[in-house]
């Protein structure tokens, strides 16, 4: 199996504080479980990339959104699979929504699919 490098867009990063820090306020909401939940949620995308089908294409990238459910919460990802030149899969996980957002895919951006950060967050 190719290696596989994750990236969280500034954006994802933002979301896991903006969920967990809801879930916080209610009574027994559990916000460090739900955190593990979405980072072990990561783990699983990365094993099964392709798993989800592809949703939403986007027209001027072409970069191709997913969606895997955890709880409550739809982790809104592209897969980039290995080729010649990068022999290596990218997830880049681009949203972290409510599942109950009518679309969960409206507002992710196409700018930086690749490049997010200069360093990966894991690499499995």
């Amino acid at each position: 199996m190719k290696p596989i490098i994750l990236r969280l867009t500034p954006r994802a990063r933002r979301d896991i504080e903006k969920r967990t820090g809801f879930v916080a306020r209610f009574p027994g909401g559990k916000p460090e479980e739900r955190r593990r939940e979405i980072y072990a949620a990561f783990n699983r995308i990365c094993e099964f990339p392709e798993r989800h089908p592809v949703e939403v294409r986007r027209r001027r990238s072409g970069l191709e959104l997913r969606r895997h459910l955890v709880r409550q919460f739809a982790i809104v990802y592209a897969y980039l699979p290995a080729i010649e030149e990068r022999p290596w899969g990218i997830v880049t996980v681009r949203a972290i929504q409510h599942r109950r957002v009518r679309d969960v895919f409206f507002g992710v951006r196409e700018r930086g699919a690749v490049d997010d950060g200069p360093q990966p967050y894991l690499t499995v």
